[in-house]
């Protein structure tokens, strides 16, 4: 008998996550900053600020560098998730490299005092994920189709006794373009300014199959075979960010303070979706969906803050924190009329935000120690914690980093900074098409390489 099939395909927004709270959080979730130096010593920059990374951490620390250079920057990463489904574990791992940065740093002679101006290229936030899993499971999903047959449309289940696989792979990068100056106002009091131009290209890439490979779904029409669901969500986005910062030193301390003002991120989103239902006799039904958003985050603003003891003996010790308030963060509703379907839908995203997140501090902690070797040549040796908290307001996504490096001159003008960062990460999770919770333990070893020529 020929099969008159009528599938409406229904797509879960735990899995697009398109125009989502939880999308608009992972936008700047995890942004780490740049620099070899500063993220060796745990992002505990904001009272030193005195290198290149100054420009995003604190630029009134840049009036206390003396000489001019330029910078390269590179970025590598050891990835593994650990993802365990039904007491099955899964490895996932990858590779990858990317450029980071280039940029100069400037002194203007003055009269007195400094006045050190800065222009660079980095790369502050970096979207590489990969989690997949397979496995049978009895618990439902919810499941069905509706199927016509002979004029008659019922619905049937396809939910449990079934295998299951799911992909999900992020890949991309959110850089900025920053003009940036440090100015000393006094002998121990210094001031800056960063201007920056953010920009951000994400490819989310989602796959779900489900398998009658015990063969449980035999009686027609509901002779299922497989179901496949593939998603694409590729996001762009833009902004303009302002950070102002002010620095002051009381020997041997060193004091710091700046801010990143709010901002709006302009975000596009192109998504595509393809859905296949096939039956044991190879006939199947499919569908194609394609979909294009634009919207704008009002983000909160960003405050770091610290306090360095800087020796005569080659050592220094920094401690700083950055306090992020996401509960702040809101969907622009401007653009939207106040009764259409996506005014509705952002004014409870709002809503949720407000409920669902929290104001967060973080630490960040690090040292670096000079080691003499000569009376003209010396290695210096960085190390760093940072603990940062979920935004969210229930669960326990808490993340630290570890992190060491090495600074090594080469001939007279030339300097090598590397650094190691090591992060640990346990995450629960779940959606519409697995209810089930899936467990995964991620581990991250990034790499930046910078190499300076001094003037």
């Amino acid at each position: 008998m020929k099969k008159y099939i009528f599938i409406i395909f229904t797509i879960s927004p735990l899995v697009l996550r398109a125009q989502s709270a939880s999308e608009a959080i992972h936008i700047v979730e995890n942004e780490v900053g740049y620099g070899a130096r500063s993220l060796a010593m745990g992002g505990a920059f904001a009272p030193l600020g005195d290198g290149p990374a100054g420009m995003y951490w604190n630029p009134a620390g840049l009036a206390d560098i003396k000489n001019g250079s330029l910078y390269f920057e590179s970025y590598f990463l050891r990835y593994r998730n650990n993802t365990s489904y039904l007491e099955k574990l899964h490895v996932n791992p990858f590779n990858l490299s990317r450029f980071n940065g280039i940029g100069a740093i400037y002194p203007i002679a003055t009269v007195r005092g400094s006045f050190v101006i800065g222009l660079g290229f980095n790369r502050i936030h970096h979207y590489d994920d990969l989690m997949s899993f397979s496995g049978y499971s009895n618990v439902n999903n919810g499941l069905e189709f509706p199927i016509n047959v002979d004029g008659q449309l019922l619905n049937y289940r396809f939910d449990q006794g079934v295998q299951r696989y799911e992909k999900i792979m992020s890949n991309g990068a959110r850089d900025q373009i920053t003009f940036s100056f440090g100015l000393a106002l006094s002998p121990d009091l210094a001031a800056g300014l960063s201007i920056s131009r953010m920009s951000g290209d994400e490819s989310y890439d989602f796959e779900f199959l489900q398998q009658d490979v015990a063969d449980n779904f035999q009686e027609f029409p509901s002779d299922f075979m497989n179901y496949e669901l593939f998603q694409s969500l590729s996001t762009k986005t833009k902004a303009m960010n302002i950070r102002a910062g002010l620095k002051y030193n009381f020997s041997p301390f060193r004091f710091g303070f700046s801010v990143a003002l709010p901002y709006n991120i302009s975000v596009e989103e192109n998504h595509g979706t393809q859905e296949r239902l096939i039956f044991d006799n190879s006939d199947y039904s499919d569908a194609i969906q394609l979909g294009y958003y634009d919207y704008k985050i009002l983000m909160p603003a960003t405050i770091d803050f610290g306090a360095a003891l800087v020796t005569e003996s080659n050592l220094t010790i920094s401690m700083a924190f950055r306090i992020q308030d996401w509960s702040k963060m809101q969907f622009n509703l401007k653009d939207f009329a106040s009764d259409s379907d996506e005014y509705i839908i952002l004014k409870n995203e709002n809503e949720a935000i407000v409920e669902d997140y929290k104001n967060v501090y973080q630490l960040r902690f690090g040292g670096e120690y000079l080691f003499p070797i000569t009376s003209t040549f010396g290695c210096v040796v960085r190390f760093g914690l940072a603990y940062i908290p979920s935004p969210k307001t229930s669960g326990s996504e808490d993340k630290a980093v570890t992190s060491v490096g090495l600074g090594v001159p080469i001939y007279n003008r030339f300097i090598f900074d590397m650094a190691y960062l090591f992060s640990y990460q346990k995450k629960e999770s779940s959606d519409a098409y697995v209810p089930s919770y899936v467990d995964e333990e991620i581990n991250k070893n990034q790499f930046l390489f910078n190499l300076s020529y001094l003037f």
